[in-house]
């Protein structure tokens, strides 16, 4: 029984962090629809593959320092830029 506690606690302290990660997901999309709005007014394209690139290789190195496996981190933010992107109103 107390493994099943155990269990059940642990999923609770996830189930937190996964609320904290959708939150800071909304505050990256609202930031990112105000850079989209920038870049429409200033006829500036929505994609920028060197921002990418540096946003990649940032988490990249971050997942590193943290014990993470530095692919997986960088496929999760694929995801990220590409709902960034989608916000912006490139899709």
């Amino acid at each position: 029984m107390r493994l099943l506690e155990n269990i059940v606690t642990l999923r609770k302290k996830i189930d937190a962090i996964d609320e904290k990660l959708v939150l800071l997901l909304k505050d990256r999309m609202y930031l990112c629809k105000c850079i989209g709005a920038i870049k429409g007014k200033n006829g500036l394209a929505v994609k920028d593959h060197h921002r990418e690139d540096e946003v990649y290789l940032h988490a990249m190195a971050k997942a590193l320092e943290s014990g993470l496996d530095p692919q997986k981190v960088e496929a999760i933010f694929k995801d990220i830029i590409a709902l960034g992107v989608f916000v912006q109103g490139a899709e």
